[in-house]
């Protein structure tokens, strides 16, 4: 019993010694990628998605669709990363990695094809979930085929991240039979969660499309404050904030 009581402090000291040494090799053994990880995980840019929905109902206005999402990414402000996403055939198809080369997206938008499937929408809010950095979510589409109480529940975790979903909703397709009023209320209701927007996507006027999309741009980078400070300059800028959910 004596033995075993001296070796007591021995074995404690030492235990320490060792746990000091193990925590001293394990900070200087960092690897290059968890630095890098760290770094993509909290990105001192802010972000902005671009979501579309690219199932066959869209696919009559899908040419102007493309055309002004273009122009879009031709307006970009420099300080801002964006990535594009869509979703066809059922399912989301591809997200992108984030880029300040939004002219790079050009190319990407026009090789989109519409395909026959339900929505996804709900697969692209989680995605923007967990997505660091997001300010903004822009998303085009003209129906919900899917759990709405999903949406709603995605759409409150956008809102704890700072996230403003502004929806663009087309409804060029009811005149071919589709249900789009279903989408308009969930795209509503996913707009007012998070203190973004429902706004018309009119193929037939274009140039205010894609003068909302670059006011959406510029929030991304600035915020409210930004908008407010070009509203002169940008018409958009006014009617956006006119219709952001406070």
């Amino acid at each position: 019993m004596p033995e075993d009581k001296k070796n007591l402090p021995a074995k404690k000291q030492s235990s320490n010694f060792l746990d000091k040494v193990r925590s001293s090799k394990a900070m200087s053994a960092t690897p290059k990628q968890e630095i890098l990880a760290k770094a993509i995980a909290n990105p001192k840019r802010p972000r902005l998605l671009f979501a579309m929905d690219a199932t066959a109902s869209r696919e009559a206005s899908w040419n102007i669709a493309k055309e002004i999402t273009g122009a879009m990414f031709e307006a970009v402000p420099g300080e801002l990363d964006v990535a594009l996403v869509y979703h066809s055939g059922g399912r989301l198809q591809q997200m992108t990695e984030f880029s300040s080369q939004a002219k790079a997206f050009l190319d990407k938008v026009q090789s989109v094809r519409c395909s026959a499937g339900g929505t996804a929408l709900n697969q692209i809010l989680d995605a923007a979930t967990q997505a660091p950095g997001l300010k903004a979510l822009i998303y085009i589409g003209d129906c919900f085929e899917e759990n709405p109480a999903l949406a709603v529940e995605l759409a409150e975790q956008l809102k704890l991240r700072g996230v403003r979903c502004f929806m663009f909703h087309d409804s060029s397709s009811q005149s071919q039979g589709y249900d789009t009023q279903g989408a308009s209320r969930v795209f509503k209701e996913i707009a007012r969660i998070t203190g973004g927007a429902l706004l018309p996507f009119h193929e037939k006027s274009p140039a205010l499309v894609r003068e909302l999309l670059a006011a959406i741009a510029l929030y991304a980078t600035g915020g409210i404050k930004a908008l407010k400070q070009k509203t002169k300059l940008l018409p958009a800028a006014r009617l956006l904030l006119e219709q952001i959910q406070k």
